[in-house]
């Protein structure tokens, strides 16, 4: 019967052992959740108790596992959200520079309050043309305008730069969390093994995936081992049996010309640093966070705005040129030189209409004069020589290097030219003088129109064996298509075709009726611009390449708005600007006065630049057709708004929902004190109990060896 009772007793002080141990770790448990209440990321680790069987015998209770709780769904939802963030927090900080760049409809340095400033100057010159401090008035005015412009176009370019910078130094931190992630898989998969289930790890690896989702949009996959697979959100792998690299060698300076090279992703074996596999591009496959968003603005937003502005630029120095073109400075210049135009002197003139080249005096009489009629003109150096002819001895005209010059040979002598008002000589929708830049009021680092005025018939003239490297890139950034181009063929159509067939389908080249070559990326890939990685080729001795005579690429579009600049020597000498316009009829003979200096009328032109209807190509978003230029610039203004607004938007759209997911998952992972507290009074009045009993236990042992 002792021996019964022996067992008896033996029996409930193994179960209340089991209960003390028990009770124990789950009090230790409930303390180290109480520790971490404050711990970012932690996950609250909750005690599931067993019964300890000993056979078919109950003898105890037991831990059958410590759980951390998680919410895959929750935990999911957070990173999406996180990426969601990430992305519109960088969208929104560039948008909100961009609107302090080019300013509001109501701000006084906006680009607006500049074109309006320039306008009202050139209007109060036209009262009074003769007046010296009108004009230096308004040229300070228009080359404020100018510097404003370009000022804005170099900060795009500059803002693109940050956004690469930045892109830079988070694709580094990037790297720096997938080793982490690696190796803490790693460490769990040792743990797990050994049935660790309470290691921290866990969270850590957690945390660094949430890291991970603010630069970009990232899935994990757990595996049964305890480690987890990472990968984009379209699925391209980044952690799994090996890790991975982001690799992207970003230039230190950016500019319109810069064709960046591709951020690629590099499969890598830890164990021995090898590559495994070939790189894999990601621009267009990263969705999320704020590597996306930078280069949203990098590749597209800022391209846009810097398109629009070259835009702006092109249609202002345009109008002002074709004005200044057209009229004449009293007394006119000794002698008019224009631009390289990458013209040869044996090309098609290709103009038609009639254009008057004269020769006057200091006092503004007519000295002598020729009216041309382009249309039966076959070449430029046709043209030349009709000149020539025209104006005797009085003046002379010479083609070199793609621009044209037209002197006065005699002191006190200059020369002035005027448009046919009925039949005006035109090529390209410019007329003579406009074309060939030969009085240019604004000078820029692009041509203001790229309206070449050839035709797909003419001699292309570019030397054989001059190589063109192109990228097509769309607007997520990706590289859509990288070709080149052998000049080859005679003609111009000879051009457009190997262009067509080296892009393979991916866009389409095409030249209209003005000499105006494009490119129409094909519908799959809308929106894709075509960037110049190099150009060897040249026109004849003009030292032009295909591109920039064409003004093929991006980036002779953004140039437009860069370097502009009243020309330098009507700068200096505002007597140089061009006001007045010769008043000559069919029966302006020599010794009439044509030029006069309180002629107005090329002052009027200037100052109605403003609100004159003028043809912009579509750019940066912005659909083209006739408008004006006021027109233009107050829907840069508004897209600029509408962006930066709907960014803001969305932002707190985002950031609301990701603080109810984490809310929620709080909630749900999270360490609540009460309950906690809770817990430890039942954990502790169990263990209390289980000592108790261990204490009634030893007493009854006393007591029967007493009796014993």
């Amino acid at each position: 019967m002792a021996l019964n009772a022996n067992m008896s007793l033996g029996s409930i002080l193994n179960t209340a052992t089991s209960a003390l141990q028990a009770n124990q770790t789950a009090l230790r448990t409930t303390s180290n959740n109480i520790a971490n209440i404050n711990t970012q990321g932690y996950h609250r680790r909750v005690v599931d108790f067993g019964p300890r069987l000993t056979g078919d015998s109950l003898t105890g209770v037991s831990i059958e596992d410590i759980r951390r709780i998680a919410d895959e769904f929750l935990a999911r939802e957070t990173v999406d959200a996180t990426s969601a963030v990430g992305r519109m927090e960088a969208l929104t900080s560039y948008f909100s520079r961009v609107q302090d760049l080019v300013g509001s409809l109501d701000a006084g340095s906006s680009l607006d309050a500049r074109l309006s400033s320039a306008m009202t100057a050139l209007q109060q010159l036209s009262v009074d043309p003769a007046s010296a401090a009108r004009r230096n008035s308004a040229l300070s005015s228009v080359s404020s305008a100018l510097t404003a412009i370009s000022s804005m176009s170099s900060q795009v370019q500059l803002l693109r730069q940050d956004a690469n910078t930045q892109i830079s130094s988070d694709i580094r931190n990037v790297n720096v969390l997938l080793a982490q992630i690696y190796e803490l898989n790693t460490n769990i998969k040792t743990a797990v093994a050994r049935n660790d289930n309470q290691s921290g790890l866990t969270d850590q690896r957690d945390n660094a995936i949430a890291a991970l989702a603010k630069y970009m949009d990232v899935r994990s996959f757990e595996q049964t081992d305890g480690r987890v697979f990472v990968s984009l959100g379209d699925g391209t792998g980044l952690i799994s049996d090996l890790s991975s690299e982001l690799r992207y060698a970003g230039p230190s300076s950016v500019s319109s010309a810069t064709s960046f090279p591709s951020i690629s992703v590099q499969r890598t074996n830890p164990e021995s640093a090898a590559d495994v596999g070939n790189p894999i591009a990601l621009e267009g496959r990263i969705r999320g966070g704020e590597i996306r968003g930078l280069l949203d603005m990098r590749d597209k937003q800022l391209v846009d705005l810097a398109e629009q502005l070259g835009s702006v630029a092109s249609g202002l120095a345009d109008q002002l040129n074709a004005i200044h073109n057209n009229s004449s400075a009293v007394p006119p210049p000794a002698s008019l030189t224009g631009v390289n135009t990458g013209l040869l002197s044996t090309d098609p003139l290709n103009f038609s209409g009639i254009v008057t080249v004269a020769v006057v005096n200091a006092q503004g009489a007519l000295v002598q004069r020729v009216d041309i009629d382009t249309t039966f003109i076959p070449t430029i150096g046709d043209l030349v020589s009709a000149i020539n002819a025209g104006l005797g001895g009085s003046g002379s005209a010479t083609f070199s290097n793609g621009a044209l010059s037209v002197s006065a040979t005699n002191a006190g002598e200059g020369i002035a030219m005027l448009q046919d008002p009925t039949t005006p000589a035109l090529r390209g929708g410019r007329g003579v003088s406009h074309f060939f830049g030969l009085n240019n009021l604004v000078t820029a680092a692009s041509p203001s129109s790229f309206a070449t005025g050839v035709q797909g018939s003419d001699s292309h003239e570019f030397t054989a064996g001059g190589v063109a490297d192109f990228v097509l890139r769309g607007t997520s950034g990706a590289v859509l298509n990288s070709f080149s181009v052998t000049v080859g063929g005679l003609s111009v159509a000879d051009l457009v075709s190997d262009l067509n067939a080296a892009a393979n389908g991916y866009a389409t080249f095409s030249l209209d009726a003005n000499g105006v070559m494009s490119m129409t990326p094909a519908a799959a890939y809308g929106g894709a611009r075509l960037e110049v990685r190099n150009d060897t080729s040249t026109r004849g001795a003009t030292g032009v390449s295909m591109t920039q005579f064409y003004g093929l690429g991006t980036a002779m579009r953004q140039n437009q708005a860069s370097n502009l600049a009243v020309r330098s020597d009507i700068a200096l000498n505002g007597s140089k600007m061009a006001l007045a316009q010769l008043n000559i009829s069919g029966a302006t003979v020599a010794g009439d006065m044509v030029l006069g200096i309180s002629d107005n009328r090329g002052a009027l032109a200037l100052a109605g630049v403003a609100n004159a209807l003028h043809s912009f190509p579509a750019s940066g978003g912005l659909a083209g057709g006739m408008q004006s230029l006021n027109d233009f610039v107050a829907q840069i203004i508004g897209l600029q708004s509408d962006l930066a607004n709907g960014a803001e938007s969305e932002r707190v759209n985002r950031v609301d929902v990701k603080e109810e997911v984490i809310a929620r998952r709080n909630a749900m992972e999270g360490v609540n004190l009460d309950e906690e507290l809770s817990n430890m009074m039942i954990f502790q009045q169990a263990y209390n109990a289980s000592a108790r009993i261990m204490t009634v236990v030893q007493e009854m042992f006393d007591e029967l060896l007493r009796v014993v």
